[in-house]
Protein backbone atom coordinates (compact mmCIF):
# COMPACT_ATOMS: atom_id res chain seq x y z
CA UNK A 1 0.00 0.00 0.00
CA UNK A 2 0.83 3.77 -1.21
CA UNK A 3 1.11 5.39 2.14
CA UNK A 4 2.11 8.89 0.67
CA UNK A 5 2.80 10.54 -2.79
CA UNK A 6 5.65 13.19 -2.85
CA UNK A 7 4.64 16.60 -4.86
CA UNK A 8 5.12 17.26 -8.17
CA UNK A 9 6.93 13.48 -8.35
CA UNK A 10 5.73 11.22 -11.75
CA UNK A 11 3.34 9.56 -9.01
CA UNK A 12 1.77 12.62 -8.35
CA UNK A 13 1.92 13.51 -11.98
CA UNK A 14 0.44 10.26 -13.04
CA UNK A 15 -2.49 10.96 -10.43
CA UNK A 16 -1.35 7.73 -7.91
CA UNK A 17 -2.70 8.56 -3.92
CA UNK A 18 -2.14 7.34 -1.13
CA UNK A 19 -4.29 4.09 0.14
CA UNK A 20 -3.83 3.14 -3.61
CA UNK A 21 -1.82 -0.38 -3.97
CA UNK A 22 1.18 -1.16 -6.11
CA UNK A 23 0.39 -4.52 -8.11
CA UNK A 24 3.22 -5.31 -10.04
CA UNK A 25 6.41 -3.50 -12.02
CA UNK A 26 6.92 -4.87 -15.05
CA UNK A 27 4.52 -7.95 -14.56
CA UNK A 28 7.09 -8.70 -11.49
CA UNK A 29 5.15 -9.50 -8.15
CA UNK A 30 7.32 -7.27 -5.75
CA UNK A 31 8.15 -8.97 -2.22
CA UNK A 32 9.77 -5.42 -0.34
CA UNK A 33 11.00 -2.19 -1.28
CA UNK A 34 14.18 -4.09 -2.02
CA UNK A 35 12.53 -5.76 -5.16
CA UNK A 36 11.14 -2.29 -5.90
CA UNK A 37 13.88 -0.26 -5.97
CA UNK A 38 15.45 -2.44 -8.32
CA UNK A 39 12.02 -3.16 -10.60
CA UNK A 40 12.31 0.73 -11.19
CA UNK A 41 15.75 1.02 -12.11
CA UNK A 42 15.08 1.28 -16.21
CA UNK A 43 14.45 3.85 -18.42
CA UNK A 44 10.78 2.15 -19.18
CA UNK A 45 8.38 1.11 -16.84
CA UNK A 46 5.53 -0.53 -16.52
CA UNK A 47 3.50 -0.51 -13.31
CA UNK A 48 0.00 -1.72 -12.40
CA UNK A 49 -1.82 -0.18 -9.72
CA UNK A 50 -5.00 -0.43 -7.84
CA UNK A 51 -6.75 2.71 -6.18
CA UNK A 52 -8.84 2.53 -3.82
CA UNK A 53 -12.14 2.09 -5.17
CA UNK A 54 -10.74 -1.55 -6.75
CA UNK A 55 -9.66 0.05 -10.29
CA UNK A 56 -6.89 -1.24 -11.50
CA UNK A 57 -4.49 0.92 -14.30
CA UNK A 58 -1.26 0.13 -16.31
CA UNK A 59 1.04 2.92 -16.26
CA UNK A 60 3.80 2.94 -18.98
CA UNK A 61 6.50 5.35 -17.78
CA UNK A 62 9.42 6.67 -19.57
CA UNK A 63 12.46 8.23 -17.17
CA UNK A 64 15.89 8.52 -15.63
CA UNK A 65 16.87 5.15 -14.61
CA UNK A 66 18.09 6.79 -11.15
CA UNK A 67 14.69 8.07 -10.76
CA UNK A 68 12.28 7.18 -8.28
CA UNK A 69 9.00 7.22 -9.00
CA UNK A 70 8.42 9.16 -5.67
CA UNK A 71 5.82 7.24 -3.64
CA UNK A 72 6.21 5.90 0.12
CA UNK A 73 5.13 2.48 1.35
CA UNK A 74 3.51 1.78 4.80
CA UNK A 75 5.69 -1.34 5.59
CA UNK A 76 8.94 -2.31 3.77
CA UNK A 77 7.85 -5.81 3.89
CA UNK A 78 4.84 -6.80 1.22
CA UNK A 79 5.11 -10.14 2.09
CA UNK A 80 5.74 -11.97 5.34
CA UNK A 81 8.35 -10.94 8.02
CA UNK A 82 10.97 -13.29 8.60
CA UNK A 83 10.18 -13.55 12.69
CA UNK A 84 13.11 -15.41 14.89
CA UNK A 85 12.90 -18.66 15.87
CA UNK A 86 15.65 -18.70 18.50
CA UNK A 87 15.54 -18.81 21.69
CA UNK A 88 18.35 -16.75 22.94
CA UNK A 89 18.52 -16.91 26.97
CA UNK A 90 18.70 -12.59 26.91
CA UNK A 91 16.24 -12.25 24.33
CA UNK A 92 15.01 -8.77 25.28
CA UNK A 93 12.00 -8.87 23.72
CA UNK A 94 10.60 -11.31 26.23
CA UNK A 95 11.57 -9.19 28.73
CA UNK A 96 8.60 -6.77 27.86
CA UNK A 97 5.64 -6.61 29.84
CA UNK A 98 1.77 -7.12 28.63
CA UNK A 99 0.06 -3.87 27.38
CA UNK A 100 2.44 -2.65 24.77
CA UNK A 101 1.19 -1.78 20.93
CA UNK A 102 1.88 -5.31 19.23
CA UNK A 103 5.16 -3.62 17.12
CA UNK A 104 7.24 -3.74 20.38
CA UNK A 105 6.56 -7.65 20.56
CA UNK A 106 7.65 -8.52 16.90
CA UNK A 107 10.68 -11.17 17.35
CA UNK A 108 12.15 -9.74 13.89
CA UNK A 109 14.83 -11.94 12.03
CA UNK A 110 14.46 -10.65 8.40
CA UNK A 111 17.79 -10.30 6.44
CA UNK A 112 16.09 -8.27 4.33
CA UNK A 113 15.53 -5.91 7.46
CA UNK A 114 19.31 -6.12 8.13
CA UNK A 115 19.79 -4.23 4.63
CA UNK A 116 16.96 -1.88 4.63
CA UNK A 117 17.48 -0.55 8.68
CA UNK A 118 20.56 -1.91 9.77
CA UNK A 119 18.82 -4.57 12.05
CA UNK A 120 20.96 -7.01 13.48
CA UNK A 121 19.73 -10.77 12.63
CA UNK A 122 21.37 -13.81 13.22
CA UNK A 123 21.50 -16.23 9.68
CA UNK A 124 19.70 -18.99 11.13
CA UNK A 125 16.83 -18.91 8.94
CA UNK A 126 17.98 -18.47 5.58
CA UNK A 127 17.31 -20.44 2.71
CA UNK A 128 19.20 -21.14 -0.40
CA UNK A 129 16.77 -18.67 -2.73
CA UNK A 130 17.66 -16.30 0.21
CA UNK A 131 21.88 -16.60 -0.46
CA UNK A 132 20.95 -16.51 -4.03
CA UNK A 133 19.09 -13.45 -3.74
CA UNK A 134 21.48 -11.72 -1.66
CA UNK A 135 24.26 -12.32 -4.10
CA UNK A 136 21.91 -11.31 -7.06
CA UNK A 137 20.70 -8.15 -5.83
CA UNK A 138 24.11 -7.43 -3.18
CA UNK A 139 22.41 -6.81 -0.58
CA UNK A 140 25.48 -5.11 1.09
CA UNK A 141 26.07 -4.71 4.10
CA UNK A 142 24.53 -7.06 6.10
CA UNK A 143 24.16 -6.82 10.00
CA UNK A 144 24.69 -10.06 12.39
CA UNK A 145 24.31 -10.83 15.75
CA UNK A 146 27.08 -13.85 16.53
CA UNK A 147 27.26 -13.69 20.21
CA UNK A 148 30.50 -16.70 19.62
CA UNK A 149 31.98 -18.02 16.66
CA UNK A 150 32.81 -21.51 18.49
CA UNK A 151 29.64 -23.36 17.01
CA UNK A 152 28.94 -25.04 20.72
CA UNK A 153 28.92 -21.66 22.45
CA UNK A 154 27.02 -19.84 19.45
CA UNK A 155 24.51 -22.31 20.06
CA UNK A 156 24.26 -21.67 23.58
CA UNK A 157 23.59 -17.92 23.26
CA UNK A 158 20.75 -18.84 20.41
CA UNK A 159 19.46 -21.75 22.58
CA UNK A 160 19.31 -23.79 19.80
CA UNK A 161 21.31 -26.71 18.91
CA UNK A 162 22.67 -27.28 15.04
CA UNK A 163 23.27 -23.41 13.94
CA UNK A 164 25.15 -22.73 10.74
CA UNK A 165 28.88 -21.68 11.52
CA UNK A 166 28.91 -17.76 11.13
CA UNK A 167 32.33 -17.94 9.73
CA UNK A 168 31.48 -19.98 7.14
CA UNK A 169 28.22 -17.92 6.19
CA UNK A 170 30.76 -14.82 6.72
CA UNK A 171 33.00 -16.22 3.96
CA UNK A 172 30.04 -17.15 1.70
CA UNK A 173 28.85 -13.44 1.88
CA UNK A 174 32.23 -12.08 1.41
CA UNK A 175 32.70 -14.41 -1.88
CA UNK A 176 29.72 -12.41 -3.18
CA UNK A 177 31.26 -9.35 -2.09
CA UNK A 178 28.73 -8.36 1.09
CA UNK A 179 30.53 -6.46 3.77
CA UNK A 180 29.21 -7.60 7.65
CA UNK A 181 28.65 -5.76 10.67
CA UNK A 182 28.66 -8.02 13.16
CA UNK A 183 27.39 -7.68 17.36
CA UNK A 184 28.55 -10.03 20.43
CA UNK A 185 25.97 -9.40 23.29
CA UNK A 186 28.75 -10.34 26.01
CA UNK A 187 27.21 -12.46 28.89
CA UNK A 188 28.76 -12.75 32.54
CA UNK A 189 30.79 -15.68 32.71
CA UNK A 190 29.63 -16.97 29.71
CA UNK A 191 30.73 -15.69 26.47
CA UNK A 192 33.24 -13.48 27.72
CA UNK A 193 36.72 -14.63 28.60
CA UNK A 194 38.43 -16.79 26.26
CA UNK A 195 35.40 -17.55 24.55
CA UNK A 196 35.23 -13.74 23.20
CA UNK A 197 38.57 -13.52 22.68
CA UNK A 198 38.00 -16.58 20.29
CA UNK A 199 34.96 -14.94 18.82
CA UNK A 200 36.81 -11.13 18.34
CA UNK A 201 39.94 -13.48 16.60
CA UNK A 202 37.91 -15.48 14.21
CA UNK A 203 35.80 -12.48 13.08
CA UNK A 204 39.29 -10.33 12.97
CA UNK A 205 40.64 -12.72 10.56
CA UNK A 206 37.81 -12.52 8.56
CA UNK A 207 38.70 -8.57 7.68
CA UNK A 208 37.98 -6.90 4.81
CA UNK A 209 34.46 -8.67 4.61
CA UNK A 210 33.80 -8.19 8.72
CA UNK A 211 33.53 -4.24 8.90
CA UNK A 212 33.34 -3.98 12.64
CA UNK A 213 32.49 -5.58 15.73
CA UNK A 214 30.76 -4.11 18.16
CA UNK A 215 30.42 -5.98 21.83
CA UNK A 216 28.20 -5.32 24.14
CA UNK A 217 26.90 -5.89 27.76
CA UNK A 218 23.57 -7.86 28.25
CA UNK A 219 20.64 -6.22 29.32
CA UNK A 220 18.08 -7.50 32.09
CA UNK A 221 14.60 -6.02 32.82
CA UNK A 222 12.64 -7.36 35.93
CA UNK A 223 9.89 -8.49 33.60
CA UNK A 224 11.94 -10.80 31.77
CA UNK A 225 10.45 -14.25 30.91
CA UNK A 226 6.75 -12.83 32.51
CA UNK A 227 8.14 -12.26 35.80
CA UNK A 228 9.42 -15.93 36.12
CA UNK A 229 13.39 -14.63 36.16
CA UNK A 230 15.21 -17.60 35.53
CA UNK A 231 18.43 -17.55 37.68
CA UNK A 232 20.63 -19.45 35.26
CA UNK A 233 21.30 -19.79 31.19
CA UNK A 234 19.34 -23.05 31.36
CA UNK A 235 16.41 -22.09 32.98
CA UNK A 236 16.32 -18.83 30.34
CA UNK A 237 16.48 -21.38 27.73
CA UNK A 238 13.90 -23.31 29.06
CA UNK A 239 11.34 -20.83 29.24
CA UNK A 240 10.81 -20.75 25.86
CA UNK A 241 9.90 -24.39 25.53
CA UNK A 242 7.01 -23.38 27.90
CA UNK A 243 3.50 -23.00 26.56
CA UNK A 244 3.67 -19.17 26.96
CA UNK A 245 6.30 -19.09 24.88
CA UNK A 246 5.14 -21.54 22.25
CA UNK A 247 4.62 -20.13 19.01
CA UNK A 248 4.86 -20.49 15.20
CA UNK A 249 8.39 -20.58 15.31
CA UNK A 250 9.21 -23.03 17.84
CA UNK A 251 11.07 -26.03 16.91
CA UNK A 252 10.52 -28.79 18.93
CA UNK A 253 13.77 -30.44 20.31
CA UNK A 254 14.89 -33.04 22.99
CA UNK A 255 16.63 -30.28 25.09
CA UNK A 256 16.41 -31.73 28.77
CA UNK A 257 16.82 -36.09 27.68
CA UNK A 258 20.03 -37.24 30.23
CA UNK A 259 20.05 -34.37 32.32
CA UNK A 260 22.40 -36.83 35.04
CA UNK A 261 25.33 -35.90 32.30
CA UNK A 262 27.29 -32.54 32.77
CA UNK A 263 30.31 -32.05 29.67
CA UNK A 264 31.84 -29.19 29.59
CA UNK A 265 31.07 -27.22 26.77
CA UNK A 266 34.93 -27.63 25.22
CA UNK A 267 35.44 -30.89 25.86
CA UNK A 268 35.12 -32.08 21.99
CA UNK A 269 35.51 -36.08 23.07
CA UNK A 270 32.82 -36.11 25.51
CA UNK A 271 28.98 -35.92 25.56
CA UNK A 272 28.53 -32.53 24.14
CA UNK A 273 29.35 -33.91 20.97
CA UNK A 274 26.98 -36.85 21.13
CA UNK A 275 23.68 -36.20 19.11
CA UNK A 276 21.38 -38.88 21.11
CA UNK A 277 21.60 -36.05 24.09
CA UNK A 278 19.31 -33.69 24.59
CA UNK A 279 20.91 -29.71 23.46
CA UNK A 280 20.59 -28.34 27.37
CA UNK A 281 22.12 -31.66 28.78
CA UNK A 282 24.88 -31.50 26.72
CA UNK A 283 25.72 -27.85 27.86
CA UNK A 284 26.94 -29.00 31.20
CA UNK A 285 28.01 -26.38 33.42
CA UNK A 286 27.85 -23.74 31.01
CA UNK A 287 24.07 -23.68 31.64
CA UNK A 288 24.06 -23.52 34.67
CA UNK A 289 25.56 -19.74 34.72
CA UNK A 290 23.61 -17.08 36.44
CA UNK A 291 22.24 -14.26 33.99
CA UNK A 292 23.07 -11.29 35.35
CA UNK A 293 24.55 -7.75 34.51
CA UNK A 294 28.26 -6.81 34.92
CA UNK A 295 29.97 -5.06 37.16
CA UNK A 296 32.30 -2.68 37.03
CA UNK A 297 35.50 -4.37 37.79
CA UNK A 298 33.99 -7.16 34.86
CA UNK A 299 33.76 -4.64 32.16
CA UNK A 300 36.83 -3.27 33.15
CA UNK A 301 38.08 -6.77 32.32
CA UNK A 302 35.69 -7.11 29.17
CA UNK A 303 37.37 -3.41 27.77
CA UNK A 304 41.06 -4.87 28.37
CA UNK A 305 40.33 -8.01 26.55
CA UNK A 306 38.97 -5.85 23.72
CA UNK A 307 41.83 -2.97 23.37
CA UNK A 308 44.88 -5.62 21.88
CA UNK A 309 42.43 -6.17 19.47
CA UNK A 310 41.70 -2.84 18.29
CA UNK A 311 45.10 -2.29 18.26
CA UNK A 312 46.02 -4.77 16.31
CA UNK A 313 43.57 -3.87 13.86
CA UNK A 314 44.60 0.15 13.71
CA UNK A 315 48.39 -1.42 12.88
CA UNK A 316 47.81 -3.75 10.35
CA UNK A 317 44.09 -2.83 8.97
CA UNK A 318 44.21 0.95 9.63
CA UNK A 319 41.10 0.62 11.79
CA UNK A 320 39.84 -0.25 15.04
CA UNK A 321 37.50 -2.96 13.91
CA UNK A 322 36.18 -4.34 17.29
CA UNK A 323 34.47 -1.42 19.57
CA UNK A 324 33.46 -2.30 23.25
CA UNK A 325 30.37 -0.25 23.71
CA UNK A 326 29.87 2.75 25.51
CA UNK A 327 28.25 1.04 28.56
CA UNK A 328 31.51 -0.96 29.15
CA UNK A 329 33.39 2.22 29.79
CA UNK A 330 30.59 4.14 31.60
CA UNK A 331 30.36 1.26 34.08
CA UNK A 332 33.75 0.77 34.20
CA UNK A 333 34.26 4.39 35.25
CA UNK A 334 36.44 4.97 32.19
CA UNK A 335 37.02 7.73 29.96
CA UNK A 336 35.74 7.10 26.18
CA UNK A 337 37.95 7.52 23.60
CA UNK A 338 38.59 9.63 21.17
CA UNK A 339 36.65 10.05 18.18
CA UNK A 340 39.09 8.83 15.91
CA UNK A 341 39.26 5.36 18.01
CA UNK A 342 35.70 5.02 16.46
CA UNK A 343 36.49 5.16 12.78
CA UNK A 344 33.35 6.46 10.97
CA UNK A 345 30.69 5.00 14.21
CA UNK A 346 29.89 2.24 11.69
CA UNK A 347 28.24 1.12 15.29
CA UNK A 348 26.91 4.75 16.18
CA UNK A 349 23.28 3.06 16.57
CA UNK A 350 24.64 0.32 18.51
CA UNK A 351 25.44 2.32 21.70
CA UNK A 352 29.27 2.33 20.67
CA UNK A 353 30.66 6.09 20.14
CA UNK A 354 27.30 7.50 21.16
CA UNK A 355 29.39 9.44 24.24
CA UNK A 356 32.16 10.47 22.76
CA UNK A 357 29.73 12.37 19.97
CA UNK A 358 28.13 14.11 22.33
CA UNK A 359 31.16 14.94 24.36
CA UNK A 360 32.24 16.37 21.49
CA UNK A 361 29.62 17.95 19.66
CA UNK A 362 28.78 19.67 23.55
CA UNK A 363 32.03 21.11 23.27
CA UNK A 364 31.62 22.81 19.91
CA UNK A 365 27.59 23.56 21.42
CA UNK A 366 28.55 25.38 24.50
CA UNK A 367 30.31 27.85 22.74
CA UNK A 368 27.32 29.69 21.07
CA UNK A 369 25.74 29.58 24.70
CA UNK A 370 24.23 33.14 26.45
CA UNK A 371 25.89 34.55 28.98
CA UNK A 372 22.33 35.26 29.99
CA UNK A 373 18.93 34.34 29.81
CA UNK A 374 15.38 36.58 29.57
CA UNK A 375 14.01 35.59 32.98
CA UNK A 376 14.68 32.94 35.64
CA UNK A 377 14.45 29.77 34.70
CA UNK A 378 14.48 26.37 36.91
CA UNK A 379 15.64 23.91 33.84
CA UNK A 380 15.41 19.93 34.20
CA UNK A 381 17.53 17.96 32.15
CA UNK A 382 15.99 14.26 32.00
CA UNK A 383 18.20 11.39 31.48
CA UNK A 384 18.86 7.41 32.38
CA UNK A 385 20.89 6.76 34.90
CA UNK A 386 23.90 5.46 32.98
CA UNK A 387 24.46 9.21 31.41
CA UNK A 388 24.08 11.10 34.88
CA UNK A 389 27.48 11.70 35.88
CA UNK A 390 28.05 13.12 32.12
CA UNK A 391 24.87 15.14 32.00
CA UNK A 392 26.09 16.50 35.51
CA UNK A 393 29.16 18.17 33.31
CA UNK A 394 26.80 20.30 30.86
CA UNK A 395 24.86 21.27 33.85
CA UNK A 396 27.68 22.48 35.47
CA UNK A 397 28.15 24.96 31.92
CA UNK A 398 25.03 25.83 31.75
CA UNK A 399 24.84 26.98 35.16
CA UNK A 400 27.31 29.74 34.62
CA UNK A 401 24.98 31.48 32.76
CA UNK A 402 23.07 34.70 34.53
CA UNK A 403 19.22 33.41 35.13
CA UNK A 404 19.47 29.76 34.75
CA UNK A 405 19.52 26.89 37.33
CA UNK A 406 19.81 23.39 35.31
CA UNK A 407 19.17 20.31 37.52
CA UNK A 408 20.19 16.94 35.89
CA UNK A 409 17.46 14.12 36.71
CA UNK A 410 18.45 10.77 36.04
CA UNK A 411 15.48 8.94 36.46
CA UNK A 412 15.55 5.64 37.91
CA UNK A 413 13.50 2.90 35.45
CA UNK A 414 10.67 1.55 37.91
CA UNK A 415 8.83 0.50 35.02
CA UNK A 416 11.56 -1.85 33.62
CA UNK A 417 13.76 -2.07 36.86
CA UNK A 418 16.82 -0.42 38.16
CA UNK A 419 19.15 -2.49 35.36
CA UNK A 420 17.76 -0.86 32.89
CA UNK A 421 19.66 2.19 32.71
CA UNK A 422 19.58 3.56 29.33
CA UNK A 423 17.60 6.98 28.43
CA UNK A 424 16.20 5.34 25.26
CA UNK A 425 14.15 2.66 27.24
CA UNK A 426 12.55 5.47 29.73
CA UNK A 427 8.69 5.71 30.21
CA UNK A 428 6.91 8.59 30.61
CA UNK A 429 5.29 7.42 33.83
CA UNK A 430 8.48 7.58 35.63
CA UNK A 431 9.55 10.94 34.10
CA UNK A 432 6.49 12.51 34.95
CA UNK A 433 6.93 11.59 38.61
CA UNK A 434 10.53 12.79 38.58
CA UNK A 435 9.45 16.10 37.20
CA UNK A 436 6.98 16.50 39.56
CA UNK A 437 9.62 16.10 41.88
CA UNK A 438 12.06 18.35 40.58
CA UNK A 439 11.18 21.91 41.50
CA UNK A 440 11.44 22.59 37.97
CA UNK A 441 9.50 24.93 35.65
CA UNK A 442 10.90 23.54 32.55
CA UNK A 443 12.55 20.14 31.03
CA UNK A 444 14.38 18.55 28.30
CA UNK A 445 14.19 15.46 27.66
CA UNK A 446 15.83 12.98 25.95
CA UNK A 447 14.83 12.52 22.11
CA UNK A 448 16.00 8.95 22.13
CA UNK A 449 13.36 7.75 24.58
CA UNK A 450 10.56 8.71 21.85
CA UNK A 451 10.03 6.97 18.56
CA UNK A 452 11.78 7.93 15.06
CA UNK A 453 8.40 10.37 14.65
CA UNK A 454 9.28 12.07 18.12
CA UNK A 455 5.62 11.54 19.14
CA UNK A 456 5.11 8.76 21.38
CA UNK A 457 6.93 7.26 24.21
CA UNK A 458 7.21 3.45 24.89
CA UNK A 459 3.90 3.58 26.70
CA UNK A 460 2.42 5.63 24.56
CA UNK A 461 2.41 9.35 25.87
CA UNK A 462 3.18 12.10 23.89
CA UNK A 463 5.42 15.47 25.11
CA UNK A 464 2.43 17.43 25.04
CA UNK A 465 0.65 14.56 27.60
CA UNK A 466 3.78 14.27 29.75
CA UNK A 467 4.08 18.22 29.98
CA UNK A 468 0.15 18.37 31.30
CA UNK A 469 0.62 15.48 33.47
CA UNK A 470 3.93 16.72 34.93
CA UNK A 471 2.38 20.88 35.21
CA UNK A 472 5.67 22.47 33.30
CA UNK A 473 6.65 23.10 29.08
CA UNK A 474 8.99 20.26 27.96
CA UNK A 475 10.76 19.91 24.85
CA UNK A 476 13.01 17.09 23.46
CA UNK A 477 16.70 17.50 22.45
CA UNK A 478 18.65 14.53 20.62
CA UNK A 479 22.20 16.12 20.42
CA UNK A 480 24.14 19.25 21.96
CA UNK A 481 23.56 21.58 19.29
CA UNK A 482 19.71 21.28 19.67
CA UNK A 483 20.41 22.19 23.47
CA UNK A 484 22.01 24.60 23.04
CA UNK A 485 19.79 25.92 20.62
CA UNK A 486 17.16 25.88 23.56
CA UNK A 487 18.95 27.67 25.53
CA UNK A 488 19.71 30.26 23.45
CA UNK A 489 15.87 30.78 22.09
CA UNK A 490 15.42 31.02 26.18
CA UNK A 491 17.73 33.86 26.46
CA UNK A 492 15.76 35.74 23.15
CA UNK A 493 12.44 35.22 25.03
CA UNK A 494 11.28 33.19 22.34
CA UNK A 495 9.59 30.81 24.91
Amino acid sequence: MISAVRPDSIAAELGIRPGDLLISVGGQRLRDVIDYRFAIADERVEVLVRSASGEETIYEIEKDPAEDLGVDFDEPLFDRLRTCNNKCPFCFLTQMPKGFRKTLYLKDDDYRLSFIYNNFVTFTNLTEDDWQRIGLQHLSPMNISVHATDPDWRAIMLGKRDVPDVREQIRRLGSMGVTVHTQIVACPQVNDGEVLRQSIADLAALYPTVQSIAVVPVGLTKYRFAGKAPTSIRAAIQIHESPDWIDTNWEPQPLWDGDDLRPTPNDRSGPLHNPALGFCSRLGSAAEVPMRCYTGTEAAAVIDLILPFSQTSQRDFGVTLVYPSDEFYILAGRETPAADFYDDMPQYSNGVGMVRDFLDGWAKAKRRLPARIAQPTSLALVCGTLVGPMMQQVAARLNKIAGLSVRVIPVENQFFGETVTVSGLLTAQDVILALRASGCTRAILPKVMFDYQGTRTIDEQSPQQIAEAAGLPVALAGDPAELARYVRALAQKRY
